[in-house]
């Protein structure tokens, strides 16, 4: 059964799919296989080049009766921006790509702006939450520091903020912020480009409770609460990916997964 979108609980029980892919080729099908498998949250990269074809995706299943635009939830993330006067042309011109009147969540990404054009691009992103054209805006990359100044000028409080999270890179300042100031926190790279699925502690705990290393870690990230992002192009890794709803890891394996330093 296809989870429920409630994005607004930080620790609901929710994975998100990633669309970064060089195999493009193969993206469209894969896009379309995870939202039929309960895939329901999808990351999007400006920058990747691959927007137009995961829309059309979307809208295909759309058309087709599978499901409603209001079932997905898109995340958007501005890593580039030629200056402050383009961004809002910018995310107008992937509005009107979509044929949708609204994207879900906007991340701004350090890499697209300065610290010191950040506030006036959070103002272009207030104004167009209150068009209704953006539900909620959020950040990515920026520091504990830049967040908590933003917070103290912003009309809007940041929704989410995307920031690596997995074991062996786990920033509790950022987690500690999101914690305090009530934040989704989005959890990037949960696998470590795939190096921890490997981890000799993580394969154990994976046979205790019957399940595979890659369901480990994002049960483990979920009970950080976050919602990990996952990036594959196989078939049943996006299959096992979705399945981790009931799994719930004992204090004493999270604390295990927690201390690990290294792979």
């Amino acid at each position: 059964m296809p989870q429920q979108i409630n994005l607004f609980n930080p620790g609901c029980p929710l994975v998100a799919l990633g669309t970064d892919s060089d195999a493009k080729e193969n993206l469209a099908a894969v896009v379309k296989f995870g939202i039929q498998c309960g895939f329901r949250v999808l990351n999007i990269r400006d920058d990747t080049g691959v927007f137009d074809l995961v829309i059309s995706s979307i809208n295909s299943l759309i058309s087709g009766g599978f499901l409603d635009r209001k079932d997905i939830f898109i995340i958007l993330t501005i890593a580039k921006t030629s200056s402050v006067k383009q961004i809002e042309k910018q995310i107008m011109s992937y509005i009107s790509a979509s044929l949708w009147s609204y994207i879900d969540l906007l991340i701004i990404q350090k890499t697209s702006t300065t610290e010191k054009n950040l506030v006036k691009i959070w103002r272009i992103l207030e104004n167009l939450v209150m068009q209704k054209i953006i539900k909620n805006i959020g950040l990515s990359g920026f520091s504990v520091e830049q967040m908590e100044q933003l917070f103290h000028i912003a009309v809007m409080k940041p929704f989410a903020v995307q920031a690596r999270l997995n074991p062996v890179m786990a920033d509790d300042s950022i987690r500690d912020f999101c914690r305090a100031r009530d934040v989704l926190l989005i959890a990037m790279s949960p696998f470590l480009r795939g190096e921890l699925l490997s981890n000799l502690n993580i394969i154990e705990i994976a046979g205790h409770y019957n399940v595979t290393p890659a369901q480990v870690l994002l049960a483990w990230a979920i009970q950080k609460q976050s919602v990990p992002v996952v990036q594959t192009l196989d078939i049943d890794h996006i299959k096992e990916n979705i399945m981790v709803s009931d799994l719930k890891l004992s204090e004493k394996d999270m604390g295990r997964i927690s201390s690990l330093k290294d792979l």
